[in-house]
């Protein structure tokens, strides 16, 4: 997050910004009071990096949810809308994967404490009729966007647009959302299903995949370059990075919902938001 995206919630009467840490129960538990419905979207996000830090992700993401529900309970907020990931399929044997797909081995540290933090919430759920509500998302993409492979390749293009790394062979399958068709999915869901207590899984995504270096290939003519691009080789670009998902979201669309996006409207959009921000860099 930065604070520069907030300039203009801040501005706002109906915004109340309260700084402070998930690990800090008691700060945490004075921010829920009289709250209807928690949006808990903080996390650790670092896939790649994991295995260096591995007590990271158990704070950030699974303690971090344990406090919040612990805070959510002892104040009578009892509806939650969660960003879990479709990292927790690992490596899925059935592609689009749907929400019931047989769970393989996890494959990073991240998708294992998200994995766990729906757990937690599935058993608030049943324990003290939370509202729950997963949402297991592709890629984000789009305005606001700081962390991911765009933003990586165009830091490399900005260094030097004559030369361009890829990790792994490229041929990596992935699928991407746009943060806006995310948003509108995820409130549209949680709003519309207040009044049932429970707990549901939905996927978000695109109807459709595209390899790396197509990504790459998109990302190169909107910034009008042609670099020599060098591939690291393997079929992934690090331990725990999937060669290939794509969510099934029928479950999503059942519901009304459906993406405005493609993945290369969502690749170009975030280029031009890049483009026009570079100061995130």
């Amino acid at each position: 997050g930065r604070r520069k995206f907030l300039e203009n919630a801040l501005s706002n009467k109906n915004f109340t910004l309260h700084e402070g840490d998930l690990l800090d129960s008691k700060k945490l538990n004075n921010c829920v009071k009289e709250v209807d419905t928690v949006f808990h979207f903080a996390a650790n996000a670092d896939v790649r990096f994991g295995l260096d830090h591995p007590k990271k992700d158990l704070e950030n993401n699974t303690i971090a949810t344990f406090n919040l529900l612990e805070a959510m309970r002892h104040n009578g907020s009892k509806s939650i809308a969660f960003s879990s990931t479709g990292s927790v399929y690992g490596e899925a044997k059935v592609i689009p994967t749907p929400e019931d797909a047989p769970f393989p081995i996890q494959t990073s540290l991240y998708g294992a404490s998200k994995l766990a933090g729906e757990s937690l919430i599935s058993s608030y759920c049943e324990g003290y009729g939370f509202h729950g509500r997963v949402f297991r998302f592709v890629s984000i993409l789009g305005d606001r966007y700081t962390h991911g492979h765009v933003y990586d390749f165009y830091r490399q293009l900005m260094q030097d647009p004559k030369n361009l790394v890829v990790l792994g062979d490229g041929k990596q399958k992935k699928s991407y959302l746009h943060v806006k068709d995310c948003i509108d999915a995820v409130t549209q869901i949680t709003f519309s299903e207040l009044g049932s207590p429970g707990f549901e899984i939905f996927n978000l995504g695109v109807d459709d995949y595209c390899e790396v270096l197509d990504s790459v290939s998109w990302i190169c003519e909107r910034m009008g370059v042609s670099p020599k691009i060098e591939t690291t080789g393997g079929r992934q670009g690090w331990i725990g990075d999937n060669p290939f998902i794509q969510l099934d979201t029928n479950k999503a669309q059942t519901t009304g919902w459906k993406p405005k996006y493609s993945i290369k409207e969502g690749v170009i959009s975030t280029v031009d938001f890049l483009a026009k921000n570079k100061w995130v860099f």
